[in-house]
């Protein structure tokens, strides 16, 4: 049995929108560790986090378990290649971004419908379930010249990498990952949260690596 840490994506809760429960209950052999990175508000609204302030609980999470896989998804990739990795005997990174800057969020928050921008304060953006993320100045800040590619590679360095890449990927696009020779990459057919059929397609490429 492994212990599987999961490092969820932005915005979103512990669960990374059902997918990591989904997991937790297709490998009942593994102890699944899930954990909230952001602020929840009271009618459910996120705060998130800076980035240096996941990490740090990533990390605080991490030093509870030893020889544990780290699973990530899309943002909390990111914030997994820049923890301490100590306690970790494997890394699977599904659907991680090649590219983080604070003109990204902004772009991104500039073409959702209702979403408002403060850069000298808090921007909101509304969720689908009718809650709203809010995005502070300090996050924003957090995010400004990271450089994702180099981190993984980094990492991969260090401990056995899988990129899970979808190769429908509605968010970021199709990503490359040839800066990154090290990892071990699979491609699935999938949306950025491999939903519907691909969250099989997910289960079968996990088995051999959890």
């Amino acid at each position: 049995m492994s212990t599987v840490v999961c490092s969820h994506g932005f915005g979103v809760r512990a669960d990374g929108r059902g997918m990591f429960t989904e997991l937790q209950t297709a490998f009942p052999e593994h102890a699944f560790v899930m954990f909230d990175y952001n602020q929840v508000l009271k009618n459910g609204d996120i705060v998130v986090a800076p980035i240096d302030q996941q990490v740090v609980r990533l990390e605080k999470v991490l030093s509870s378990h030893s020889d544990a896989v780290l699973l990530a998804h899309s943002q909390g990739c990111i914030v997994a290649s820049m923890a301490n990795m100590s306690h970790v005997k494997k890394v699977v990174l599904l659907a991680p971004p090649v590219e983080m800057s604070m003109q990204r969020v902004i772009d991104k928050l500039s073409r959702k419908p209702g979403a408002t921008i403060d850069l000298e304060g808090v921007s909101k953006l509304p969720r689908r379930d009718g809650t709203t993320t809010q995005i502070t100045h300090e996050y924003i800040q957090s995010v400004n010249n990271v450089n994702p590619s180099s981190l993984y590679a980094n990492l991969a360095q260090k401990l056995p990498v899988t990129i899970i890449r979808a190769t429908n990927d509605d968010v970021l696009g199709l990503t490359n990952f040839n800066e990154v020779p090290e990892a071990c990459r699979i491609d699935l057919d999938a949306d950025h949260d491999f939903q519907d059929v691909a969250r099989t397609l997910l289960i079968n490429a996990l088995r051999p690596l959890l």
